[in-house]
């Protein structure tokens, strides 16, 4: 799971884990995400907490929910990138930079790890589910 702004609504968390996994090929256009109360068992979370969140991610056209059917990752742009979820990924990468230069890791090492997470292969991520 994804290392998040802790004084950030619950709701907003699982959003920009969501957003995170759409955005990595983790879930792909069209995959069926769990109801609402499955995801609540998963996640621990209530589940107006999930519903807020699901509501919110279908305003932002990441998701849409089918009537008798579930929600499911919406086709988009490959934008799904709001201010917050950008500065929440801003935060993780200065936080594995400093955590790198801690560990005497150099800068053309982390460039070329970055490089390679950039280049992997969307099925593999897929495959460890």
């Amino acid at each position: 799971m994804a290392q998040i702004q802790r004084n950030q609504p619950l709701y907003e968390q699982l959003m920009w884990r969501i957003k995170s996994q759409v955005a990595a090929g983790v879930l792909s256009v069209g995959e069926k995400l769990p109801s609402v109360r499955e995801m609540a068992l998963i996640e621990g979370l209530n589940p107006n907490t999930v519903a807020k969140a699901y509501k919110a991610l279908e305003s932002q056209n990441v998701i849409e929910t089918v009537a008798g059917k579930g929600t499911f990752v919406r086709e988009n742009d490959g934008v799904i990138a709001d201010d917050r979820f950008i500065a929440n990924v801003q935060q993780q990468l200065g936080e594995v930079v400093i955590e790198a230069k801690r560990a005497g890791i150099s800068s053309d090492i982390l460039h070329q790890w970055i490089d390679a997470s950039y280049g992997k292969d969307v099925k593999a991520s897929k495959e460890e589910r």
